[in-house]
């Protein structure tokens, strides 16, 4: 892999009429045609130099992942629409505009922006406009006065100078800056990325917490109404001491989940709140449970080729700027090691006034080509390169481990995707053996052939099936989310927000209170 910029070094040739004092600086007065062309030498110097560009790191990727070998596949950009839940869409849309680390990363662009400012202003001279005025007067007399005249002098004039980079150091700066303030802006993106798939996972656990809560609570009702009649039979000696303990500590252990249940959904609001931008004690997410059940049961999304990562996502977008920027500063560090070309030039005007008598204004000018080269401190220079040439190595080396932790994710994700889809069809298949045997008890309940308790069992069972159901559901969403954070979906089509979000309220397209079919849930989150 190449490291730097490739270092040429050319001969300045040496004009006639130019004066070689002990500092090194080429330098003449009142001489316009000699430093004009000098000027132009040097101006044609600098375009000739030219740096070849960066080396394209290659980096050898299987052709498909080995949890799923699709074709190539574009990513839907507002994959979290696949939910179909306007309240979802909001939190969303809040978020990317409003969050503080998105915010964040907008201001470490404007800082990177600002920063490459500054690198491409020394490659272009600078021009400043001076002006002095000075007075010296004495009390001789005139006939000595005439040897040392009382002096008025007023001077305005204009000053070049121009560091002219003969072998490309504030080129390599400058390149340097861009492809921070580049990586810096795919920070956006990336933040977006994550921002997004919080919020997603955020609401996905919050509706299956509520889900669950609605559950539970269906289910602590029959078994309080098995504990009502284990009692009955109890007192009529039916049934033993053993049976009413067990359906006692039944009904006591689901009662104990409700509690931790409510926290979660708080704790979710609480989360949902901050990622909105928002003060949780102040303005609370308020949200409508919607089951589980009526989610798509299809999601689409596929993998695609690993080589389409080092495309979409953005962080591995930005570890390929950053390596490229520390190549370029490597490529800076290294041009310091050869002489430094500098042209100074001054036109000017100068008006004296001599014991009172004005004289005619008289332009001047002035230019000086000077050089510079390192001589009892290239120690440092060396020291510095070792540095950057460590600081490239760095770079790659994150590189490499961000591209092969974004395999491991997406290989994870598909899999756990996977698993979960298996999972979920034995959850199904369980579901629906129970719900006829709910059917066939309650017929022969109505017939008289059983009791209430057999049926309330096979009720339980029911749920409880229902609730593995409904865990799979959620923990497959929660996949999806992962798994199109992996494949860096979905930031493309959120704009970037302003340094200053605005602070709003998920109000006329969001509802102001939570509803479920609980008592429990109801009061979680309102304002």
């Amino acid at each position: 892999m190449g490291k730097s910029y490739k270092q040429t070094s050319q001969q300045l040739p040496i004009s006639g009429g130019l004066i070689l004092d002990q500092w090194g600086q080429w330098s003449t007065i009142s001489r316009s045609g000699r430093w004009a062309s000098s000027l132009l030498l040097s101006m044609f110097l600098v375009a000739c130099q030219t740096a070849p560009p960066l080396p394209v790191q290659q980096i050898n990727l299987t052709p498909n992942f080995a949890g799923q070998a699709s074709a190539e596949h574009q990513l839907d950009a507002a994959w979290w629409q696949q939910l179909g839940d306007a309240q979802l869409t909001t939190l969303v849309e809040l978020a990317a505009q409003n969050n503080q680390d998105v915010t964040l990363a907008v201001l470490r662009l404007r800082q990177a922006q600002a920063g490459l400012g500054v690198s491409q202003s020394r490659l272009l001279p600078s021009v400043a406009a001076t002006g002095s005025l000075s007075q010296s007067e004495s009390d001789l007399p005139a006939a000595v006065k005439q040897g040392q005249p009382d002096t008025v002098a007023r001077r305005a004039a204009l000053n070049l100078s121009w560091d002219l980079d003969l072998f490309g150091a504030n080129r390599a700066a400058r390149d340097a800056a861009t492809l921070e303030a580049q990586a810096a802006e795919l920070g956006i993106s990336g933040m977006q990325l994550l921002v997004v798939s919080d919020v997603v996972r955020q609401y996905v656990l919050w509706q299956a917490t509520a889900e669950r809560q609605r559950l539970l609570g269906s289910l602590r009702d029959m078994q309080a109404q098995t504990l009502g009649l284990t009692e009955r039979r109890y007192r009529e000696g039916l049934t033993s001491q053993f049976e009413l303990t067990l359906a006692q500590a039944e009904l006591s252990n689901l009662e104990a989940q409700l509690p931790a249940l409510s926290s979660l959904l708080q704790v979710t609001q609480n989360r949902l709140a901050i990622l909105t931008g928002q003060n949780p004690s102040a303005t609370p997410v308020s949200l409508i449970a919607r089951p589980v059940s009526q989610w798509p049961q299809q999601l689409d999304v596929q993998a695609g080729q690993p080589i389409e990562l080092l495309q979409r996502r953005p962080d591995l977008q930005a570890a390929e700027r950053q390596l490229r920027a520390a190549n370029a500063t490597l490529a800076a560090a290294q041009a310091e090691r050869f002489p430094k070309l500098m042209l100074n030039a001054v036109w000017g005007q100068q008006k004296l006034t001599l014991n009172s008598l004005g004289l005619a204004a008289s332009p001047y000018s002035n230019a000086a080509l000077a050089f510079s080269q390192p001589l009892l401190n290239r120690t440092a220079i060396h020291a510095n390169i070792e540095a950057k040439t460590a600081a490239e190595q760095i770079a790659l080396t994150q590189y490499e481990k961000t591209i092969l932790n974004a395999l491991e994710q997406v290989e994870n994700s598909l899999a756990a995707q996977q698993f979960e889809q298996q999972r979920l069809r034995q959850l199904d298949q369980t579901a629906q053996t129970r719900q006829q045997s709910r059917r066939h008890a309650e017929s022969l309940y109505r017939e008289g052939l059983t009791g209430l308790l057999p049926l309330l069992d096979v009720q339980r069972s029911v749920v409880a099936a229902e609730l593995s159901v409904l865990d799979s559901r959620s923990q497959r969403w929660l996949n999806a989310v992962n798994l199109y954070q992996t494949l860096g979906g979905g930031w493309q089509a959120l704009p970037a927000p302003t340094t200053q979000p605005t602070q709003v309220r998920p109000s006329a397209q969001q509802p102001s209170s939570l509803s479920t079919d609980r008592p429990q849930a109801a009061t979680v989150g309102e304002s």
